[in-house]
């Protein structure tokens, strides 16, 4: 797994470095400004990242035909991963984060970039800072849907992979805004919450897959195989996110640790939490949730409560599941998927929910 991974990113990251460097060469002659804009989301994505899309469109090819036959299946791989830069973009302004992958979030960036620059002056730099982070996830969203046009593919193909770009971007809104209507509610069941993560996150696993393996002409049977295992897996990973986002390392993961807690967000932790504690540790999760001036003492209050009613335990069991479901999938396939690659999507699916980071 880790030599498919690391020849993979290798020639995933140089197909992102080739794309901005002709992006910052072609904004030059605009404007000083704008080379500067591209430079900084250059920054932004290449400072870190898993590239687990991006792979998975290559690797969802090559479970098909273990040769590549199209020129430019990396430029294409790009497609989601910018799209996503994009969501996080979006994400980090959403939910006020500070940090993205050990620096700063964009809106950071050119907020600082404002006062240090422009005048010293903290709600105008605070609007200035938000303004660019929202063009800059646009533009992100833009370029992905660019690397599918600009890639060369035969037209029924490509026709195909947009519209899964498209269908992946349109679950990504509705799911980040079922996220946002879930945290005022107070009846989020599990099956709603899978349902909520299913589109802020899995289907661009699913749909990663799909346009890989669309690109190598899949059967219907090896397409279901595949879109099965991403939704599933997809969802494995986000649990295990959430987890992360509240029991993580900080230091690890690059993002801190506090956010899902203070922004009251109904995490399957929180849902497992409210259906599991008694009433002592039901005033803890209502008095502590979402309070935005949430103190560190108050957060490890919530810790405390969602590790003791065994709302993390039910968690782990529930994520597990998901990934036993996935994998299972990949035996469905008719004709079978090469089994070096169907392989390795069983390894790095087992890696994601046992990562820390």
């Amino acid at each position: 797994m880790k030599d498919i991974l690391k020849e993979e990113i290798a020639l995933i990251e140089q197909a992102l470095n080739s794309y901005f460097q002709e992006k910052m060469e072609a904004a030059a002659s605009l404007s000083p400004v704008t080379r500067t804009f591209y430079d900084n989301i250059r920054e932004y994505i290449m400072r870190g990242g898993k590239r687990l899309r991006p792979t998975l469109i290559t690797v969802g090819y090559k479970t098909i035909k273990e040769v590549v036959e199209l020129e430019k299946l990396y430029q294409a791989a790009l497609a989601l991963e910018l799209l996503h830069n994009g969501s996080l973009l979006h994400d980090d302004l959403i939910d006020h984060d500070e940090s993205r992958r050990g620096g700063p979030t964009f809106h950071v960036v050119y907020r600082n970039w404002f006062s240090n620059n422009v005048k010293p002056d903290p709600a105008k730099a605070e609007d200035f800072g938000m303004a660019l982070a929202i063009l800059g996830g646009d533009a992100l969203i833009n370029m992905g849907a660019q690397m599918l046009t600009q890639s060369d593919l035969p037209d029924d193909i490509g026709m195909k992979c947009l519209s899964y770009y498209q269908l992946g971007f349109q679950n990504l809104v509705e799911g980040v805004l079922l996220e946002l209507s879930m945290v005022s509610s107070k009846d989020v069941t599990p099956e709603l919450y899978l349902q909520m993560i299913y589109m802020k996150t899995a289907v661009l696993f699913e749909h990663a897959l799909l346009m890989g393996a669309t690109m190598a002409r899949a059967t219907e049977s090896q397409l279901q195989a595949l879109s099965t295992f991403g939704k599933k897996v997809g969802q494995a990973f986000q649990v295990q996110d959430d987890i992360l986002g509240t029991f993580g390392d900080e230091k690890v993961t690059g993002k801190p640790t506090d956010g899902d807690i203070r922004e009251g967000k109904k995490t399957m932790l929180v849902i497992q939490a409210y259906r599991l504690a008694n009433e002592e540790q039901h005033q803890i999760l209502d008095s502590f949730l979402g309070k935005s001036d949430i103190a560190p003492k108050e957060v490890d209050q919530v810790r405390d409560v969602l590790n003791e009613c065994g709302a993390l335990e039910i968690s782990q069991k529930i994520m597990n599941q998901l990934l036993h479901d996935g994998q299972s999938a990949l035996d469905t396939a008719n004709p079978p998927l090469i089994p070096k690659y169907k392989q390795f999507l069983l390894d790095i699916s087992e890696f994601l929910v046992k990562r820390n980071y």
